[in-house]
């Protein structure tokens, strides 16, 4: 039976719309889909939860009746795993859950268990005797943000669904020579050392030095570099996950956020993301959708199937942040006596830097799939453009794009996802990618 599915990339509301603000436009391109998607990020809440002292960059906040207009879009399934999920802890996190379960938001990603926050959600279309299943996952998080299960009379622990990723760095001889002497010479693993020696922490990988935290080996053929992958455990759980959901839904939908990259550019998917989002596909899932560093990135298809890396932003209001706490003031080392807005001026250097200077961060994309039965049939994208040089109160909320930036998304991807074979077509408002 034919389905059609559409997703958006990190939506970030924090004010309503203004009165003259055109929401109904891009709704009506997300309403024409079976299933609509988008990740939600932020925390829920009255301003009644406790900071973390971490947050995902700022802390960020929605109060409870921007969900109204959220609702205004009609999506139907809601990603709630992303690195903002615990800006105001466990409390925050519940409080997401909690106005979320309220207001009938189908989620995934979050939980008051690890078992919890990996499981998928259902969602039955309505007409059609289809059922889709979606998971949330996050590879960005700081560690007391990771859910995690109840074992004998120790509660679980609220937090989010994650996906950790291990690194190991390659280096020559010669430099790892040196980073071993100038770890002997600093003491900069002294404290681990000691703690292995009464097994506090488990034995380092054997040919391995541990660095700070970082783990380096020699290469066989001298190249330096980076090398990423999946946490084993969390992977194997993940994957147990869709394995479940495939056998109970027609099709299985997973979202990623993931702010890890594989040099230096954000454009580039890190390398266990790549591994993940192919064995995803492998185990059945129909169509992967990523977010997190607020800007495009690579589309490959995959035996047949999609693999959206990053979506970017769909509403992203940053520029409109009014309350933080006061571990802001500490972090950046700003008087207290300042308010939120000077303090955010001086760390955007009077607005010169940041994320919210930068066009490319205001140009999205809104993918719409169509399955006939379990076969991808078409894909089409819907350039969006997030009023970049609008006036403060629209910045950030979506809109169609028009035809230049159109252009500009459409050499955007033709560039950033050439290395995957993907290729693309204009064909009127919207972008086609080859299936």
């Amino acid at each position: 039976m034919d389905l059609r599915v559409c997703a958006t990339g990190d939506l970030m509301l924090l004010e309503s719309f203004p009165a003259n603000y055109d929401w109904q436009e891009i709704a009506n391109a997300i309403q024409d889909c079976d299933v609509k998607i988008t990740n939600l990020e932020t925390v829920v809440s009255s301003w009644d939860c406790f900071a973390s002292t971490f947050c995902g960059g700022q802390w960020i906040n929605t109060e409870l009746d921007k969900l109204d207009d959220v609702k205004k879009f009609g999506f139907n399934l809601y990603g709630c795993a992303n690195n903002h999920s615990m800006d105001y802890s466990f409390d925050g996190l519940l409080s997401t859950r909690k106005a979320l379960f309220e207001r009938s938001m189908l989620f995934a990603g979050i939980g008051r268990s690890l078992d919890e926050s990996s499981q998928a959600v259902y969602y039955s279309v309505p007409g059609k005797d289809i059922t889709v299943a979606f998971l949330s996952v996050t590879t960005t998080f700081i560690d007391a943000a990771r859910a995690g299960n109840s074992r004998g009379e120790i509660p679980s622990r609220p937090g989010v669904n994650p996906l950790r990723v291990q690194t190991k760095y390659f280096v020559s001889q010669k430099h790892f020579i040196q980073l071993s002497e100038i770890a002997a010479a600093t003491y900069i693993n002294g404290e681990r050392d000691c703690a292995r020696k009464i097994g506090s922490l488990p034995p380092e990988e054997k040919g391995s030095i541990n660095f700070g935290g970082h783990f380096f080996v020699v290469s066989d053929d001298g190249a330096e570099g980076k090398f990423t992958y999946c946490n084993q455990n969390d992977l194997d759980r993940i994957l147990s996950e869709i394995k479940m959901a495939k056998e109970k839904a027609d099709h299985v939908i997973i979202s990623v956020h993931s702010h890890q990259i594989k040099k230096d550019t954000y454009v580039e998917p890190d390398y266990f993301l790549e591994e993940f989002a192919h064995k995803c596909i492998v185990k059945g899932v129909s169509a992967v959708i990523g977010s997190g560093t607020h800007q495009l990135k690579p589309i490959e298809i995959y035996k047949g199937k999609p693999i959206f890396y990053s979506l970017g932003n769909f509403v992203f209001q940053s520029c409109l942040i009014k309350r933080l706490p006061a571990d802001f003031w500490d972090k950046y080392h700003y008087p207290t006596e300042l308010t939120v807005e000077e303090g955010l001026s001086i760390k955007t250097h009077n607005g010169t830097i940041g994320l919210e200077i930068d066009k490319s961060n205001y140009l999205s994309i809104i993918p719409i799939i169509d399955f006939k039965g379990d076969e991808v049939a078409e894909i089409k994208l819907l350039p969006v453009e997030l009023m970049f040089n609008d006036e403060r109160k629209f910045k950030g909320l979506p809109r169609k794009a028009d035809i230049q930036d159109t252009i500009a998304i459409y050499e955007q991807l033709k560039s950033i996802s050439n290395l995957y074979g993907t290729r693309f077509e204009l064909d009127g408002d919207y972008i086609k990618v080859e299936i």
